[in-house]
């Protein structure tokens, strides 16, 4: 029995040495281990603002007509809710990913109204519109004809017989002196009485 308890002491005794090793082992990890504070980061979401706004679409679309859109949309948007191109439709000019604006005024032009133009390389800029509310010089069309007293050098030379020439002729002209009729068109010089009868149809001041 003595041999015993003395087996039970020695196992005791070994115990607690191991048990104090790692007690003062930690104590030390404890001492060279930095505090470590888990702060949650708040993640703030901001929604982007999206305005709305109306915009006019006018030619060679299914739908003309004035549409409610956001500055989100581009033109090829603005195409789809017109319920898209018609099968005569010129778009090689039209940037299709140009953002709206607006106010804006898109004109899609058909391929027959381009048939007559006298230069295929600088008509159109003019297929593609875009005006701000603000703008009054670039009511161009009204029913379907160019304001003489209004348009730019490429929108003059949409109309059949009228050539870059002409079409400078015309702004020089108006500088000083104001269509009051289409009839004053002849005033111009290389504008005469058989060029007007030609274009008389797609005018107006």
């Amino acid at each position: 029995m003595k041999l015993d308890k003395k087996y039970y002491i020695l196992i005791g005794i070994i115990v607690a040495l191991i048990i104090g090793v790692f007690s003062i082992t930690n104590m030390y990890q404890e001492k060279d281990t930095p505090s470590i504070s888990l702060v949650e980061e708040e993640t703030t979401i901001v929604e982007e603002s999206i305005n709305t706004f109306y915009v006019d679409i006018k030619g060679s679309v299914n739908k003309p007509g004035v549409y409610k859109v956001d500055d989100q949309m581009i033109v090829n948007d603005l195409i789809k809710l017109a319920g898209g191109l018609t099968k005569n439709a010129y778009t090689k000019n039209i940037n299709l990913a140009t953002k709206l604006k607006e106010g804006m005024v898109v004109y899609v032009y058909s391929k027959n109204e381009l048939t007559n133009t006298t230069s295929t390389t600088t008509i159109l800029n003019d297929a593609y519109y875009s005006y701000e509310p603000t703008t009054t010089s670039s009511e161009v069309k009204v029913s379907g004809k160019v304001n003489i007293n209004t348009a730019t050098k490429e929108e003059l030379m949409t109309v059949s017989g009228i050539g870059e020439s002409k079409a400078i002729a015309i702004i020089d002209y108006r500088k000083n002196n104001k269509f009051n009729s289409i009839e004053d068109i002849k005033n111009v010089s290389g504008i005469g009485e058989s060029l007007f009868a030609k274009i008389k149809e797609y005018i107006t001041v």
